[in-house]
């Protein structure tokens, strides 16, 4: 009796794990066909579990080390990389942009208005909400997807802040005669 209950149990294990290996659970490692996006992507995951131990200042150099080795790219390689990349990094900048808005909320008015005057001025300084020559535009159906896969990678909380310290920022912008972000803007604090 005891022997046909660990029978049928590695039985059922053995299936369970054919049918999550066939449906692909166990590819979420698996990199990119593309050998140049599949270099990327294996340098971003060294890094990713670093990265909450960097400082801004080796967050903004891993940045600029990841977009400089990206410069190369096409536009399908770029967009490959952002997609599998998004998972990684939507919560961690979602969490970060949450503290940074805790900070900002229990600052002075006029604190606030010198700290987003701050974030401005960085922003204007590198070209603008895009960077230098703003971002591609992206299908409207392939934005669609990435708003609904945000809603996953984010709380609600998250959300309404996100929201909110954009709106925030667009009301500072347009006092500043500047215009307003677009969605997803790369904008709030």
């Amino acid at each position: 009796m005891e022997k046909n209950r660990i029978l049928y149990g590695a039985t059922a294990l053995t299936v369970l794990l054919f049918t999550a290996w066939a449906w692909g659970w166990f590819d979420a490692g698996q990199y990119s066909d593309d050998p140049v996006v599949a270099e990327l992507e294996k340098r971003r995951d060294e890094n990713v579990a670093k990265m909450k131990d960097f400082s801004p200042e080796q967050l903004r150099e891993q940045r600029a080390d990841m977009r400089s080795q990206m410069e190369g790219l096409s536009e399908e390689q770029r967009m490959a990389f952002f997609e599998s990349s998004m998972p990684i990094f939507m919560p961690m900048m979602a969490k970060r942009f949450e503290e940074e808005y805790d900070k900002l909320a229990k600052m002075s008015p006029e604190e606030q208005r010198q700290e987003m005057d701050k974030r401005i001025d960085e922003m204007e300084s590198r070209g603008g909400p895009g960077g230098p020559g703003g971002r591609p535009p992206i299908d409207a159906m392939k934005m669609n997807e990435i708003r609904k896969k945000m809603l996953d990678w984010t709380t609600p909380s998250q959300r309404s802040k996100f929201e909110n310290g954009m709106r925030m920022m667009n009301d500072r912008r347009q006092e500043r005669g500047l215009p307003a972000l677009p969605p997803f803007g790369g904008g709030g604090f």
